[in-house]
C-alpha cells in the first residue's frame, strides 16, 4: 500500500464514529482470513488427480528412471 493510500484510509478511519471502528476492524480481519484461504487453496483438479492415484495405487513415476530409459 502506498503512503498516499494509507493516509486516505487513515483519514477515513479518523472520521468514523467510534461505534463503527470495531466493525471495520472485524472486516479487515475477515478480508485477511479470506485472502489467506484463497492463497492456500488446492485446486480441484489437483485433489482429483491425487484421489485417482490413490485409488489406482500405481507406483509413482520415477523421473530419473524415465531419463535412463530414454538413453537406451
Amino acid at each position: 500500500m502506498t503512503a498516499t493510500a494509507l493516509k486516505h484510509v487513515n483519514d477515513k478511519l479518523k472520521n468514523l464514529p467510534d461505534s463503527l471502528i470495531e466493525e471495520v476492524e472485524n472486516y479487515i480481519d475477515f478480508l485477511a482470513y479470506k485472502h489467506s484461504q484463497e492463497s492456500n487453496q488446492i485446486p480441484q483438479w489437483h485433489k482429483d488427480e491425487v484421489s485417482k492415484r490413490i485409488k489406482v495405487n500405481k507406483k509413482p513415476v520415477d523421473a530419473f528412471e524415465m531419463i535412463d530409459n530414454l538413453d537406451k
